[in-house]
């Protein structure tokens, strides 16, 4: 008799805990390269939902705005299917957001959510990362953040080489 009444309230207990989501990650590739003053690059946004379907993100990027400058974010392949506000940028204060919904939720390893055109601007080491306040909604009918991991791109912005000196010649 004990011992049902063990695994019954093993079983109670166990039925009682609060449920733990998985993780959501956010990654920028390349997550390093370098970059010529005057030059552009592309970084694409990626999102693994690592098993959780979410269905909507909320997400802020920040950058060195004496460093980069943001050209276009481009949303044409994105896993994003609804918009519910555009990508709204301002390189004055070197910010990117991007607010969007996945009708019906998704699950993606490698989910491409977007991919941002910077400019160098200047030399030295720009690091563009997602800010504390971005979030990824599981498709849970809570709005359950789960975003647990982000991980942020080095870019090292460098001067053109020298070009040399011109030669021209009228005859050859």
């Amino acid at each position: 008799m004990e011992k049902r009444f063990y695994w019954a309230l093993v079983g109670l207990l166990a039925f009682s805990l609060p449920v733990v989501a998985d993780a959501a990650q956010l990654t920028l590739k390349p997550s390093a390269a370098a970059a010529v003053v005057g030059g552009t690059f592309t970084v694409s946004i990626s999102l693994d939902t690592e098993g959780e379907p979410v269905n909507a993100i909320d997400i802020t990027l920040t950058f060195p705005a004496d460093k980069l400058q943001v050209v276009s974010p481009s949303l044409g392949r994105s896993v994003v299917s609804v918009w519910t506000a555009p990508p709204y940028f301002n390189n004055a204060t070197g910010n990117l957001h991007f607010q969007g919904g996945i009708p019906g939720g998704i699950n993606v390893k490698d989910g491409l959510l977007s991919t941002i055109t910077f400019r160098a601007k200047q030399p030295g080491s720009a690091v563009v990362k997602f800010d504390s306040d971005s979030q990824i909604l599981a498709h849970d009918g809570k709005g359950t953040d789960v975003l647990t991991d982000t991980q942020s791109g080095i870019f090292d912005v460098i001067l053109p080489p020298p070009e040399g000196p011109l030669i021209a010649s009228e005859t050859h």
